[in-house]
C-alpha cells in the first residue's frame, strides 16, 4: 500500500532524513519508533507532502506521490491523525467531522460507525471543540480521518496526553482498521502500546532506519528491546 524508498528530507539546509525506507502492506499495522528528534514525524510529513523529500521516492496504492500536493495526497486516500489533533476549536464537532469527508476509491466510513467506535461522540456533536477534553479531541481527529475514506491512516503520537483507558480505546480502533483492511503507520512514544498492536516495526535514530522486523520479535526478546528502545 505504501512504499517509501531511500528518501532524503531537509529543513532548509539541515538534513533530517538520510535514506529512510519503509513499507506498509495492505491491511497491515506498522509502528515507527525511536527517540525524540529521530525523524519519525518528518517521515510522516514527507509522505504527506508537507516537507517533500529532495530525493528518493514515495508510492501509495501504486501511484507516485513523491512530489504531489498535500491535498492530492489526501484525496488519493491517505488519512492523518496529527499529534496536536488540528481540529478547529471554535467550530462544532459535527462541522469538524463534515470537513473531513471526501470520496476516494476506498470505503467511506459513516458517522454511525464512529458512534459505535466512540460511544461518547454522538453526544458531543453540537459542542464547540474548544470545550473538549484531550481524549474527546482525539476521538474527533480519528473520526475525521476515517470519514475521509482512507486506505492508509498515519497516526502521529496517538496516545500523547491521554488517560490509559482512552489509550486502550485508540489502540482498539487501530486494530479495527486492520480488520477492515485499512493500512496503518503509527508513530508512537508509548512503544509498548504500539508493539501490542503492530505487525511490523521500524526503529529510527538520527534520521536513519536502524532496525526493522516483526513486532512479536521485540515483544518477546527483552534484550533486543532494551538495546533498541531502552524499555
Amino acid at each position: 500500500m505504501l512504499q517509501v524508498q531511500d528518501i532524503q528530507t531537509f529543513y532548509g539546509e539541515t538534513q533530517a532524513l538520510f535514506g529512510a525506507s519503509i513499507e506498509v502492506g495492505a491491511g497491515e499495522i506498522v509502528a515507527l519508533l525511536g527517540p525524540n528528534g529521530a525523524g519519525k514525524t518528518t517521515t510522516l510529513r514527507s509522505i504527506l507532502g508537507l516537507t517533500p523529500p529532495r530525493s528518493g521516492a514515495i508510492h501509495f496504492d501504486g501511484r507516485d506521490i513523491t512530489r504531489a500536493q498535500t491535498h492530492d495526497i489526501a484525496q488519493a486516500g491517505i488519512g492523518w491523525v496529527p499529534d496536536d489533533r488540528r481540529i478547529f476549536p471554535t467550530l462544532k464537532v459535527k462541522t469538524n467531522l463534515q470537513m473531513g469527508k471526501k470520496k476516494t476509491r476506498f470505503r467511506a466510513w459513516s458517522e454511525k460507525e464512529m458512534f459505535e467506535i466512540f460511544s461518547a461522540l454522538e453526544y458531543l456533536m453540537e459542542r464547540d471543540c474548544e470545550n473538549l477534553s484531550g481524549g474527546e479531541m482525539q476521538m474527533v481527529a480519528i473520526s475525521r480521518a476515517l470519514l475521509g475514506a482512507p486506505g492508509l491512516v498515519l497516526f502521529d503520537e496517538p496516545s500523547q496526553g491521554l488517560a490509559p483507558k482512552v489509550v486502550q480505546d485508540v489502540m482498539k480502533t487501530i486494530l479495527r482498521l486492520k480488520a477492515e483492511g485499512v493500512s496503518v503507520l503509527v508513530v508512537e512514544q508509548n512503544a509498548l502500546s504500539a508493539l501490542e498492536v503492530a505487525d511490523r516495526v521500524y526503529i529510527m535514530d538520527h534520521g536513519r532506519i536502524v532496525h526493522q522486523g516483526t513486532a512479536a520479535e521485540l515483544r518477546e526478546n527483552n534484550g533486543l528491546r532494551v538495546r533498541l528502545l531502552g524499555i
